[in-house]
């Protein structure tokens, strides 16, 4: 009897079974990244824990592993694998608030844009992804980077408690009413121990919010870099920064033309307080040559709407390192990479790790790059598959000329590739790594949820 077949007989599954065979397949399988193609064995879009606990069941009783879709942002492909089950959880987007708790509840298909809605309405909020449109799942299993960490500290941070269907199908609860152990894996240690189809985050009060962009020629990246080194080293928790580049100014609406417009290095300020307040955080970075640009009152959606949305199928290879801070070394290192970025759609980001983010939350969390200053990433983004080997070996290259600034040898897992297993090791560190093996040993101990940063189950 087939996968499918198998799978269908299960009455409970209200979702819908899909197989090589079937009209959807080709779509349900796209992810973000169009460097991926793989073709699972069955994609099963669930609509509910029980349908997840019959698809996990099904995977163990016909030999399959298990991947777990939930935006299907990975941009290393994590959310589908060549000869899988995949537990697609599109369908259960559902979020539930409880402002007088200050507690926000959502399913593990649920997107940033459909937490940030439910929040906002309330006036609350907590860390979510730069892009609305990322799912919840991958981004605060890994870490989770976003606009509010200074004051509110990583997404993981604010995990107190998740629904996870475990390998053999039981489902189990993490957080302090069922495995605190399992929460502290979750938080930062990917998809390595179960689905998780309930979150449930802390989300906290909005007061005012600042954003803008600070624009800088690119010939003084340099002078630019050392700058928001220095800010973010004496930096209050209340603001984030943003770097990226080589990218073109925007003026009064006009859509910049690369052919013609001068390339730029944009600091994005993003401030929890007033304008008064923020301007004297950065006032340094007025003194910058060539600088230009002003911090305006926002609210938090039109912050998370900044970015705009990366339209799944265009092809990526993002690479970096969490760096001890900009030395001397790094700046020169970022600003090659600047001089030397491929033409089209590649860039650089770097990303100030500032406030809260820097310190474990009550409970603790497996994210092990907290005293890193800085995330440094390499991001190639191109559309033609003929220039495959050249945006790779230019990532490639940058993240090298990184490595003698890096934290830990490692990167962030949200925005790698290729990883091999001594540095998904480096990015928790040994005794990080040890204890999440014998957690998963314990929830996953034949690796049934190995397409992700994989950590193997510990021995004994």
């Amino acid at each position: 009897m087939s996968t499918v077949d198998a799978l269908a007989g299960f009455d409970q599954i209200a979702g819908t079974v899909i197989g090589p065979d079937h009209d959807g397949y080709d779509a349900a399988r796209q992810t973000f990244n169009g460097m991926i193609d793989r073709r699972p064995a069955t994609i099963v879009q669930c609509r509910s824990t029980a349908d997840v606990v019959a698809a996990v069941q099904a995977a163990r009783s016909t030999g399959l592993p298990i991947a777990v879709r939930g935006g299907g942002h990975s941009v290393a492909g994590h959310a589908v694998a060549d000869g899988a089950l995949v537990v697609d959880l599109r369908e259960m987007r559902g979020v539930e608030v409880d402002p007088e708790r200050q507690i926000a509840r959502a399913q593990g298909g649920a997107l940033w844009e459909d937490v940030d809605v439910a929040t906002t309405a309330d006036g609350l909020a907590t860390t979510g992804g730069t892009f609305g449109d990322t799912g919840i799942g991958g981004l605060t299993l890994t870490g989770g980077i976003g606009f509010l960490m200074g004051t509110f500290g990583l997404t993981c941070d604010n995990l107190v408690r998740a629904e996870v269907v475990t390998a053999d199908g039981s489902v189990v609860i993490a957080g302090e009413d069922g495995d605190p152990e399992l929460l502290w894996a979750l938080r930062g240690g990917g998809g390595n121990f179960g689905v998780v189809t309930e979150f449930e985050f802390v989300v906290y009060p909005l007061g005012p919010l600042q954003m803008g962009d600070i624009s800088v020629p690119l010939e003084h990246a340099r002078q630019a870099l050392s700058a928001v080194a220095d800010v973010a080293r004496q930096a209050p928790p209340e603001i984030v920064m943003f770097v990226t580049g080589p990218t073109f100014k925007t003026v009064d609406g006009v859509e910049p033309n690369p052919a013609s417009d001068p390339p730029i290095v944009q600091i994005t300020v993003i401030f929890q307080g007033t304008t008064d307040a923020a301007e004297a955080v950065i006032r340094p970075l007025r003194s910058i040559p060539g600088a230009s640009g002003r911090l305006v009152p926002a609210t938090y959606l039109e912050i998370q709407a900044s970015s705009g949305i990366l339209p799944f199928g265009l092809r990526h290879y993002w690479k970096g390192h969490f760096l001890r801070d900009l030395d001397a070394a790094a700046i020169e290192a970022v600003a090659t990479a600047l001089e030397t970025t491929p033409a089209g759609m590649p860039f650089m980001l770097l990303e100030a790790i500032t406030g809260r983010a820097r310190s474990e939350p009550a409970g603790g969390a497996s994210f092990g790059q907290r005293e890193a200053r800085w995330n440094v990433s390499a991001i190639a983004v191109w559309e033609d598959p003929s220039e495959d080997s050249s945006m790779v070996a230019w990532a490639r290259q940058v993240v090298d000329s990184l490595s003698p600034s890096s934290f830990s040898g490692a990167g962030y897992g949200n925005y790698a590739m290729d990883e091999p297993a001594d540095r998904v090791r480096a990015a928790f560190g040994p005794e990080r790594f040890d204890r999440l093996a014998r957690v998963k040993r314990r929830y996953d101990p034949d690796n049934l949820f190995r397409f992700n940063h994989n950590i193997p189950p510990a021995d004994r």
